[in-house]
């Protein structure tokens, strides 16, 4: 298979929200379309009760979220009362989650979780694959950048593992592996990224440690014309997630 046939087989996105009650109701048709619902909590119509208690007869997750919530995630849409997550089942194995289409995303030392925390979120709202966290936290500190994330684990995939480990599970599922670091000898708009890839990023402080970078296939950088030589590890990976999209959505149209 060429490089170009394999991208084509990745147009679609790996997951989409499905808000009208009709099409909740044609995917909850079709076993294996629908991931999760998510419904308000409290009092529901006949028609969305209807759905919730269909989805639960069809072995589909459902989750309860606040009418809050329920207009923040329908999209600019009026609120709804339900709504379907249209995707594989959620990865729950490292290998699950590099066999998933889209991009993954590896924090290797990060340590703030609200760092971890907003890229948690910017890789589900771009479409990635899902994220490998590595570092040596607790509990806590896990649960925090969770919930800092608007815990998007519930809609994509978050594992973790030891970046060696995943790493070599990566290159053994296909997937090019890619750091960013100020080392980087090319912007992350000069490299094909429609392939299936890994983007490594290193701590705040730190960066990758050199025997990180030793086992990468390629390494970008992201430009600056400022004094400070790096950007925030949100920023850039907002930046990468963004490239990504330009180039998936162009080859996607073409």
């Amino acid at each position: 298979m060429s490089r170009r046939d394999a991208t084509a087989s990745r147009r679609e996105p790996p997951r989409r929200r499905v808000e009208a009650p009709d099409a909740i109701e044609a995917a909850l048709a079709r076993p294996g379309e629908v991931a999760l619902v998510l419904h308000r909590e409290g009092g529901l119509s006949a028609e969305a009760r209807s759905l919730v208690d269909r989805a639960r007869r069809a072995g589909v997750p459902t989750l309860e979220a606040s009418a809050r919530e329920m207009r923040r995630m329908s999209g600019g849409e009026a609120s709804r009362e339900v709504l379907a997550l249209a995707a594989a089942p959620i990865a729950t194995s490292l290998e699950a989650l590099l066999a998933a289409d889209g991009p993954v995303l590896l924090l290797a030392g990060l340590r703030f979780p609200g760092n971890v925390g907003f890229i948690l979120r910017s890789a589900e709202v771009a479409g990635a694959a899902g994220v490998v966290i590595a570092n040596d936290w607790g509990r806590p500190q896990l649960g925090e950048a969770l919930r800092i994330g608007m815990h998007a684990e519930r809609f994509a995939p978050v594992v973790e593992s030891e970046a060696e480990a995943a790493i070599e599970a990566a290159r053994a599922a296909g997937r090019r592996v890619i750091g960013v670091e100020t080392s980087g000898r090319r912007a992350p708009w000069e490299v094909d990224l429609r392939v299936p890839i890994v983007l490594v990023v290193g701590g705040e402080s730190e960066g990758l440690s050199a025997r990180l970078l030793a086992g990468l296939d390629e390494v970008v950088r992201i430009p600056t014309r400022g004094f400070i030589p790096s950007y925030n590890v949100q920023a850039a990976v907002g930046m990468l997630l963004g490239e990504w999209l330009r180039q998936h959505d162009g080859q996607r149209d073409a």
